[in-house]
């Protein structure tokens, strides 16, 4: 009876062992990473036909040299009643850049901003078309308005001549006061230089300010670390007449992207009507969550 006690433990021991030994050789496998073939480097709305900017972005990657490995891809951002999100569908998946419009120049692999009918290649040069004709590549008219603010040093200050980054309107900052003080909603025509942390404001001998200074909360992120921006426009349910806008900075190098959306307050006062303003809200993302990736689309 002891005899094959003792050869029961034996026999469970060598199980237990057999088991911790394969236990210990099984190996997770890591969280998957998002890589591929294209990178994305370069951002913007996009205006199919004559159509105004209705909530969709194109994706880029024009850093090849052959066109036909340029390529892109359109988002649709999605929404949230009036207002749009923080992610987006894909809309239409990869194609090259040829597809949109013939002959886009080979030598351009890089872009500053603008919409796809209109991408400034840099302070001084855009490539445009108009369905069906094909890209055109040339100098900006030297007497426009675009021209001015980003060559003339009186607006653009030491920036002049130098290739932007981004460009949009932003609401000017209002601090309300005890006694009343009123509230107009202007815009500052905004020009963006990420990886020096600076942007100018179109205004004669205006300077270049620093980029934590743009908005109330706007030293949350991390600038110099931004490539790209865009923006959309919307309204919400509980202010259906008046329109505000979400901005989104993108940063392909370390994969995430900041999302700045337009909020509005209220200060109320005594003797006269309440004043509502505007405030911005940040918040970060990793870009995984921007959208579904297509297959081959990642992180550099």
């Amino acid at each position: 009876m002891k005899k094959n006690n003792y050869s029961l433990i034996l026999f469970l021991l060598s199980g237990i062992l057999l088991f911790t030994s394969c236990k210990k050789d099984t190996v997770t496998s890591p969280a998957p990473v998002i890589g591929g073939v294209n990178h994305p480097n370069f951002i913007c709305q996009h205006q199919p036909g004559s159509a105004s900017l209705i909530g969709q972005l194109v994706i880029f990657d024009l850093d090849h040299d052959a066109n036909k490995d340029k390529k892109y891809f359109i988002v649709s951002l999605q929404k949230n009643g009036l207002e749009f999100g923080d992610s987006c569908d894909v809309l239409q998946t990869p194609r090259p850049i040829d597809s949109l419009a013939l002959n886009w120049p080979a030598q351009i692999k890089t872009a500053a901003f603008g919409s796809t009918k209109n991408i400034l290649t840099d302070a001084k040069n855009a490539v445009t078309y108009s369905s069906p004709d094909p890209w055109i590549y040339s100098p900006l008219a030297t007497n426009t308005n675009l021209y001015r603010k980003l060559n003339d040093p009186v607006y653009a200050a030491a920036k002049a001549g130098v290739k932007p980054n981004g460009n949009n309107f932003y609401s000017t900052i209002y601090y309300p006061q005890a006694g009343y003080t009123p509230y107009s909603r202007l815009y500052r025509d905004i020009t963006y230089y990420f990886k020096d942390g600076v942007y100018t404001d179109n205004i004669a001998g205006g300077g270049l300010r620093s980029l934590d200074t743009l908005f109330v909360g706007a030293n949350a992120i991390n600038w110099a670390s931004i490539d790209q921006t865009a923006y959309v426009d919307f309204e919400r349910i509980n202010s259906p007449s008046r329109y505000f806008r979400k901005y989104f900075y993108f940063d392909w190098t370390n994969w995430k992207y900041y999302v700045v959306t337009e909020t509005e307050e209220r200060k109320d006062y005594l003797s006269y009507a309440p004043v509502y303003y505007i405030r911005w809200q940040v918040k970060n993302y990793s870009l995984n969550s921007f959208c579904k990736w297509p297959d081959g689309w990642g992180k550099k």
